[in-house]
């Protein structure tokens, strides 16, 4: 009984008494993926999911009729397509702030109804969370 404790001592300080490089353990709770998904469903109040769809592929969130100047213009808001985006211009817009100064020319009235509304909300994500969302909808299984 004796020599089995000894043995087992050993067996834990070889374990133990390497260094952390030597020993490739993934500690975490859930994958990159899981993770990436968890946020991209519920990051901080609305999901993407509700806008983007589960497939991230954007779709048709409303349309609706606006009269400006005695003229009706018919306004629709498609969602973007977010599953081929780049890294960099994904990172960029979901933390974008609403640029107060952007200019419109006078007959898109539809786009500036539609960016001062600011559809898209501001999450305060942190880069590791971004990176997670982003890796999500590049793994999606295509639907």
């Amino acid at each position: 009984m004796k020599s089995l404790v000894f043995l087992i001592i050993l067996f834990c300080l070889d374990l133990f008494g390497k260094d952390s490089n030597s020993l490739k353990v993934d500690n975490s709770f859930i994958t990159k993926y899981e993770y990436g998904e968890m946020l991209y469903n519920n990051p901080r109040g609305i999901g993407c999911e509700t806008c983007h769809g589960d497939n991230a592929k954007g779709k048709r969130i409303v349309s609706f009729s606006h009269t400006y100047n005695k003229k009706k213009y018919n306004c629709v808001l498609d969602v973007p397509n977010i599953k081929n985006v780049e890294y960099q211009k994904f990172f960029e817009k979901v933390n974008s702030k609403k640029n107060p100064k952007k200019h419109f020319e006078k007959d898109q009235v539809c786009e500036k109804l539609i960016y001062r509304a600011s559809i898209m909300p501001t999450y305060f994500l942190v880069d590791e969370e971004i990176n997670a969302i982003y890796y999500y909808i590049k793994n999606l299984k295509k639907k």
